[in-house]
């Protein structure tokens, strides 16, 4: 399984398009990795977790084709996660021309919340065509199937109004958990992933919050409880790999703090167009 990180920042992007606070300022200054665009991610060059507002200029810089997408796996409907002006593009006659005589769609899996987004995407952009996108309703706990792979929807620890999404995912051999957005996962979603009866091979956690405290995202603190309570699961082992994703400027320290505090512990920091061939 491959795993490419599209982006690794946080809604505001890191450094903040707008901000002058010292971790932005530093940022900037050393580049690199420290560079940001907002997160999402794909796997095996087909099937995009999340739709960035940045993917356009994030396919063009990695060499992205995003015409051979045919799925799009949703974990919540903030705007850095679903652009719904991409869906609209997605659907709009004349935006996207077809090389098949058959109609080719995007199929887009979420909560129901996902659905009203594409909805109100649809009636918004008068040439669209609405058989360009094709909702697919998942639900908590219960696999279901996209471009070859098997996800299984947990819920997050995230936005209170909305019912968001973490994934496990799998081929039958090569096991991943992608978790972002969100805070330390409830104990109900901790039996869930332990029920599963799987063993990750890759851990990718949300570490927004950095050295602060968790709230709705995870920090330093809670990235190390997870990791430890996946072990005790017998949900991780020796071979498990940890990569820290959707850094934000609010944890006041950049990629680079980062790693130094969190590689001694296991942890890789993800950045920018970085690959993790999973096995």
């Amino acid at each position: 399984m491959k795993l490419q990180y599209i982006g690794t920042g946080a809604a505001e992007g890191f450094p903040g398009m707008f901000c002058r606070c010292e971790a932005c300022e530093r940022a900037r200054k050393k580049g690199g990795h420290n560079l940001k665009t907002r997160s999402c991610a794909m796997i095996n060059d087909r099937i995009l977790i999340d739709l960035s507002p940045d993917l356009y200029a994030q396919s063009l810089l990695l060499g992205l084709e995003l015409g051979k997408v045919k799925d799009l796996v949703v974990t919540h409907t903030h705007k850095d996660h679903l652009d719904s002006f991409f869906l609209e593009l997605r659907a709009k006659e004349g935006a996207v021309k077809q090389i098949h005589k058959e109609e080719s769609y995007l199929s887009v899996y979420g909560s129901s919340f996902v659905q009203s987004v594409i909805h109100k995407a649809l009636a918004e952009e008068p040439n669209a065509r609405a058989s360009r996108l094709k909702y697919v309703p998942v639900e908590t706990g219960t696999w279901f199937q996209a471009g070859g792979l098997s996800f299984c929807p947990l819920k997050a620890n995230h936005k209170k109004d909305e019912l968001c999404y973490i994934y496990a995912v799998t081929d039958g051999v090569t096991n991943l958990l992608y978790a972002n957005d969100t805070g330390t996962p409830s104990a109900e979603t901790l039996e869930l992933i332990e029920s599963l009866g799987l063993v990750f091979h890759a851990v990718s956690m949300d570490c927004a919050r950095g050295t602060l405290p968790g709230d709705g995202h995870m920090g330093i603190r809670e990235n190390l409880e997870l990791k430890l309570h996946l072990e005790q699961m017998g949900c991780a082992g020796e071979g498990t790999r940890y990569y820290l994703n959707h850094l934000s400027h609010m944890s006041g320290i950049i990629h680079d703090d980062l790693q130094t505090l969190m590689g001694p512990e296991g942890f890789t920091v993800a950045y920018d167009g970085m690959i993790v061939n999973i096995k």
